[in-house]
């Protein structure tokens, strides 16, 4: 009698371990087609062409001071040199800081959405009880796309932030 408890015992612990809710999700078709995905973009690009603009500005003032300079020949004073030289460092600092801040502009906005999917698949695999969510190429065969679920969900959700 002990051998036939142990016995349906150990069948129905192997009955509950296949019962198991699989899911699975495109996190990059998720940021792709999130709306918040596209307005950030769309912000980026207008920045950069705001930076660009600037950039294109300081750029031909420098040039007019190299040609005016180039323009005196031998008379050039050694300060002129050293302003002009020193206004194109600035410059090019100005470039380089301008490239880091939209960069990291983009790391942080672009991580923010990275977290809002992630909190919608462990909200959407709680209410819908799955016990593994994997990312879509991880899985061969069987399981259930959440991928749409997903991006439904993050469309009802809080947009994210974007100044």
């Amino acid at each position: 009698m002990k051998k036939l408890t142990i016995l349906a015992l150990a069948a129905t612990m192997s009955m509950s371990a296949f019962a198991m809710k699989v899911g699975y999700v495109s996190s990059q078709e998720v940021f792709s087609k999130y709306s918040g995905t596209k307005i950030v973009k769309e912000q980026l690009v207008k920045e950069k062409s705001r930076l660009e603009n600037e950039i294109k500005r300081q750029e031909v003032e420098l040039q007019k001071l190299k040609v005016e300079l180039q323009a005196k020949g031998n008379s050039v004073t050694q300060q002129e040199k050293s302003k002009f030289q020193k206004q194109a460092e600035e410059f090019q600092k100005y470039v380089n800081q301008a490239q880091m801040n939209l960069n990291r502009q983009e790391q942080e906005k672009f991580s923010q959405i990275t977290k809002n999917i992630d909190a919608s698949i462990q909200s959407i695999a709680k209410r819908e009880k799955f016990d593994y969510v994997f990312e879509e190429g991880a899985i061969k065969f069987g399981g259930e796309d959440i991928t749409q679920k997903v991006i439904n969900q993050m469309e009802k959700g809080e947009k994210i932030k974007l100044n």
